[in-house]
């Protein structure tokens, strides 16, 4: 009792949380006070945004995981905690808890973001194209961490960042954020101090809508006396393995190209000689189907 009293004696800071379902702040949530993690200045964009708040144990934070600073209107998102209590197990007295700056500044790193995915609209018989739709908006702070040379390219550099969001917002590969006006996809997910951290980068997404066609059964006409087939046609989305070769899809130049495409995005086995996709009105002939070791994708070969 004693303890708590003189621990939480210098918590007057008024804290703002942030509600996801107006997209505003709410005044006057709780309070603490908030320090840096390190004294030291450092040269690197994470070590400079940690901070440490410091509550009384019973504070709830709000389920966006994310607050503002009444005074100073910074902007943090709520990390990993721990209790402190006394060395002979009594009742905790205060809470420390890891912080990230995300306080959106012109052409800066961080602010409120938008998370889009694409995924089939349509039943897992028949899945379709896919179709962006916006996940969620939150607050993000990303991290430049390397840039690359895109393949086969020359003098074209693909940059490779960090970033950070509420733990409770759950991204994937291939989801897309926006923040500051730039466009980033995300490569990697994985979890961070309490929070959902991300790999992402600024390639573009290079899958493509095709039209799959089936050879349908011949059936026949008693009217004009001719044997006839009626083409079956789905709608999927894929991408070529070798994106340079997109432009020589309409092209006889290039007699195979390779096309992979999510088994969860196509509601059957694609059969070889059987079926074809079409894209731009050039169509070409499946020949050889494979699935790679998990499972998880088809390899088409196409003539």
């Amino acid at each position: 009792m004693f303890l708590g009293l003189v621990a939480q004696r210098k918590l007057v800071e008024s804290f703002d949380a942030w509600d996801e379902a107006a997209q505003a702040f709410v005044p006057g949530a709780f309070v603490g006070r908030i320090e840096i993690a390190d004294r030291f200045l450092s040269n690197f964009n994470k070590p400079l945004r940690r901070r440490m708040l410091f509550t009384a144990p019973d504070v709830v934070f709000p389920a966006s995981r994310t607050f503002r600073h009444s005074g100073t209107g910074d902007v943090y998102l709520v990390g990993q905690s721990r209790q402190d209590a006394t060395a002979t197990g009594g009742n905790p007295h205060i809470m420390l808890t890891v912080c990230h700056l995300v306080t959106e500044e012109p052409n800066g790193s961080s602010g409120l973001a938008t998370i889009y995915r694409k995924a089939p609209a349509g039943p897992s018989s028949e899945p379709g194209w896919l179709v962006e739709t916006e996940l969620a908006k939150a607050f993000m702070d990303i991290e430049f961490r390397t840039s690359a040379s895109e393949p086969e390219t020359f003098e074209v550099r693909v940059q490779n960042f960090f970033g950070f969001l509420p733990r409770h917002i759950e991204c994937q590969p291939w989801d897309f954020v926006e923040l500051q006006g730039k466009r980033f996809r995300v490569v990697d997910a994985f979890a961070d101090s309490g929070l959902a951290g991300l790999r992402v980068d600024q390639d573009e997404d290079p899958r493509i809508n095709f039209v799959l066609r089936r050879k349908g059964s011949r059936t026949y006409n008693r009217l004009t006396h001719e044997y006839e087939a009626v083409d079956t046609v789905h709608n999927v989305t894929g991408y070529l393995v070798r994106e340079k070769e997109f432009p020589t899809w309409s092209s006889d130049a290039t007699p195979y190209l390779d096309v992979v495409i999510e088994r969860s995005h196509i509601g059957f086995q694609p059969v070889p000689d059987d079926m074809s996709l079409v894209y731009e009105g050039r169509s070409r002939v499946i020949r050889h189907v494979s699935l790679q070791a998990g499972e998880r994708q088809y390899l088409l070969r196409c003539e």
